[in-house]
Order: C-alpha cells, then structure tokens, then sequence
C-alpha cells in the first residue's frame, strides 16, 4: 500500500489515532513498573504478551513516519523538518 497517497486523515481520525498511541504508551508504562519491558531482544522467558508489549514498545520507540511531529534523530539540532 502506498501510505503516500491515501488522503489526509479527517480530525476525528487524528484525535482516535492520538488516543491510541497514548494508551500504548500506558501500556509500556505498566510493562516498565513491573521491571519486563525490553527495547533489545525478547529473552527466553517472555510471554507472548510481553512479546507483543515489547514490539510495540520498540515500535513507539523507534519507529517514525513521515509527519508524524517528531523530530528526526539525523537533526542534531531538535529542529523538524
């Protein structure tokens, strides 16, 4: 699919979309307080759900996408492109 070329997400999207990441976040959150969450590679142990936890963890983390409103790690000075 072409991320590029689908037509910009309605406000209600945005706001949905918001409250999504945010509850990851929550989520990531919880992980971290009980001492799993793992952005290196899951260990042996972990459960599926903390298998998930962690790849959406490293996710959040790690992943960007275009217009997204976070600075882009190459800039040096935190500006945004």
């Amino acid at each position: 699919m072409d991320y590029d070329r689908l037509e910009p997400p309605s406000a209600d999207e945005i706001e949905y979309l918001r409250r999504v990441e945010r509850m990851a976040h929550a989520v990531a959150e919880a992980a971290v307080r009980e001492g799993w969450l793992s952005f290196c590679p899951d260990p042996p142990e972990a459960t599926p759900s903390q298998q998930a936890v962690n790849a959406m963890a490293r996710s959040l983390r790690f992943g960007h996408s275009h217009g997204d409103g976070c600075a882009d790690p190459a800039r040096t000075d935190g500006s945004r492109p």
